[in-house]
């Protein structure tokens, strides 16, 4: 039979044990990377995987202009397209929040920030 202090020493523990599963439990929750480094995924007409920035670039711009018919326009712009211009046509057409149709005065921006930028070059 074992004494009373040997049964408590046990008890101490095993429930030490219990609060080390918890406090890994914890930590491997908190130091997950596995969200992080899966392959994301386009939701649409032609679903596909997401394997570089360009393409997610491209796909965060059919979102934020309501425009996911030309998703794939947009992922070729993205990739084809100086990064300034793009993020310049965004900027201005997002001053507009009551425009009708955002992604239109995003593609007149974008020519007319490309002809302006062809006339500097030309100078």
């Amino acid at each position: 039979m074992d004494s009373i202090g040997d049964i408590i020493t046990q008890l101490k523990k095993k429930v030490s044990d219990d609060q080390k599963d918890k406090q890994e439990k914890d930590q491997e929750e908190l130091f997950d990377t596995s969200g992080y480094t899966s392959a994301k995924y386009i939701h649409g007409k032609k679903k596909g995987y997401v394997t570089k920035e360009y393409q997610s670039y491209g796909a965060w711009l059919s979102n934020a202009l309501d425009d996911k018919k030309r998703m794939s326009m947009y992922i070729k712009w993205a990739k084809d397209k100086p990064r300034a211009i793009l993020e310049s046509a965004y900027r201005f057409t997002s001053d507009y929040p009551n425009a009708k149709d955002k992604s239109r005065l995003f593609m007149w921006k974008v020519k007319d920030l490309e002809s302006g930028s062809k006339e500097k070059k030309e100078n």
